[in-house]
């Protein structure tokens, strides 16, 4: 094939496409965009550093390991006060709060390096940052149609696996950089500087973010609010078991590659570089799957796949093979999220989403967070072989689970809910 030929088969297969995803969005979309990827990566940035800078200063294991556990407290203790308000006013002033408050907070981690202080600050932060993942879905949702949604998610997740990727490079690079041209005495100081662009970063974000314009529908006089909806009931359990799988093997797999398949650290850092890449790819072609396959049907292929890519993983551990299974395996795992996050949002009445989105989020972080204990300690007992395959058979029954939600509800019920909502059935709150 011609250097023509291939321009053309690459145009007409990737470039179109993505021209025509890029042009079904409104304003609003691209103006919410600009200000996530400030967000991301800011904290992307400032996450893959700042735990070398408390190392650097003479913080031991301990004392971080309890910094990140209060700022995991904070995000959980956050999550229902941060819901009740996202309903009553609406998701741009609490994602204004986010934008603000979170960056100043860790301004603060970085100049004050006192250890009970920086305990406090970072359940704060915490606290802070649980605005983002409770109104992000809502606020995705409200700014596409159904027939572009699940794009929007892709390209939403697509950015941040980019952009994430890009932050760890430039963290890696930048202090050195700074050392080197004696901008600062030590490494240390050049991490401090990055940190505090990092966090400038995400103020930048909130310029973007003031201007949008997110609908924000009350219900009227009268009407009731559920906290817990009907359909989040047959949500949760295949996403909670999804999360098994999500939550167990990723944690440990850079590990796996090193000790089993004995790859050295140099080459370990390109083929972390690759799975970005190949995450970025999948979840971009995510919106291609479940066009042709339907949004149910189209997640449980694509976790169908991931199961069958965990067991050619625990099957041997030869290198070669080892990492093109690793790396497909990471593929169609994150080719799931799109399809997931808009599964949800499609059927849950919008004022309702806020509620339903800090439930998602909450059940999958803390099944996320059970989860990687529980697999670290089968793991020592086990070995990797009986993980992988057990990760895959939760893999299966999510799939078939997640195959049926979409028939389990068509939009009649939904309708029929609409009509519900007068009724005093357990678990309804009044709005406001």
């Amino acid at each position: 094939m011609t250097i023509a030929g291939a321009l053309r088969s690459w145009r007409s297969t990737v470039a179109s496409p993505l021209r025509r995803i890029t042009r079904s969005f409104g304003t609003g979309f691209w103006t919410f965009f600009t200000a996530a990827f400030f967000f991301d990566f800011g904290f992307g940035l400032f996450f893959f550093l700042f735990n070398l800078y408390l190392t650097d200063l003479q913080f031991n294991e301990r004392a971080v390991g309890q910094i990140m556990a209060l700022f995991t407290l904070g995000n959980v203790a956050g999550t229902l006060p941060a819901t009740f308000l996202a309903r009553r006013y609406g998701l741009r002033p609490l994602l204004l709060f986010s934008f603000i408050c979170a960056p100043l907070l860790c301004t603060l981690r970085v100049l004050i390096i006192w250890e009970p202080v920086q305990l406090a600050l970072a359940f704060a932060t915490g606290m802070a940052m649980c605005c983002w993942p409770i109104c992000f879905s809502p606020a995705v949702a409200s700014l596409c149609s159904e027939r572009n949604r699940t794009s929007g998610f892709s390209v939403m997740f697509a950015t941040g696996i980019g952009v994430g990727a890009f932050a760890g490079v430039f963290g890696g690079y930048v202090p050195e950089l700074l050392h080197a041209g004696r901008v600062h005495a030590s490494i240390v100081g050049g991490i401090r500087t990055v940190l505090l662009i990092a966090c400038g970063m995400v103020l930048i974000g909130a310029f973007p973010l003031s201007k949008l314009r997110l609908a924000h529908r009350l219900p009227p006089d009268g009407q009731r609010i559920r906290f817990f909806h009907p359909f989040l009931r047959r949500f949760l359990p295949p996403f909670v078991l999804w999360n098994v799988v999500t939550g167990s093997f990723p944690v440990f797999g850079a590990i796996y590659l090193q000790q089993v398949c004995k790859i050295p650290l140099g080459k370990l850092g390109m083929v972390f570089s690759a799975s970005q890449l190949v995450q970025f790819t999948a979840v971009l072609a995510a919106p291609l799957l479940v066009r042709r396959a339907g949004l149910g049907r189209g997640i449980a292929i694509a976790q169908v796949g991931t199961a069958i890519f965990l067991v050619l993983i625990g099957a041997g551990s030869a290198v070669a093979p080892a990492v093109c299974f690793y790396l497909a395996y990471n593929a169609l795992q994150f080719m799931c999220g799109p399809g997931i996050y808009n599964l949800l949002m499609s059927r849950i009445p919008e004022a309702e989403r806020s509620t339903a989105s800090a439930l998602q989020n909450l059940s999958g972080a803390l099944c996320q967070a059970a989860t990687a204990a529980v697999t670290g300690t089968c793991i020592v007992s086990f070995g990797y072989r009986p993980v992988l395959f057990a990760n895959a058979a939760a893999a299966v029954a999510a799939a078939c689970l997640f195959f049926t939600l979409p028939s389990a509800m068509d939009l009649s019920e939904n309708q029929d809910d609409e009509g519900e909502r007068h009724s005093s059935e357990p678990g309804v709150l009044m709005h406001g």
